[in-house]
């Protein structure tokens, strides 16, 4: 199976709020939310929301609303 993906560094970091929106996208939809900052989740997610697989962006309104309660 090959798997393809954008040829970016691994020391690449987003700058700017579309950046971070498109690079968030690209990390939940693929399963891979470890290490994803929550402050800057909980910043973007109203924005990205609609552009995230409908059961993670479940899984994340869930974890991000009972850390709120907490």
């Amino acid at each position: 199976m090959n798997v393809w993906d954008y040829k970016i560094g691994k020391n690449w970091q987003p700058k700017t709020n579309e950046e971070w929106q498109w690079y968030l996208v690209r990390k939940i939809n693929a399963g891979d939310i470890a290490g994803i900052d929550k402050v800057i989740l909980k910043k973007n997610f109203p924005l990205i929301k609609g552009r995230i697989d409908i059961g993670k962006k479940n899984l994340i309104q869930y974890f991000l609303d009972k850390n709120d309660r907490s």
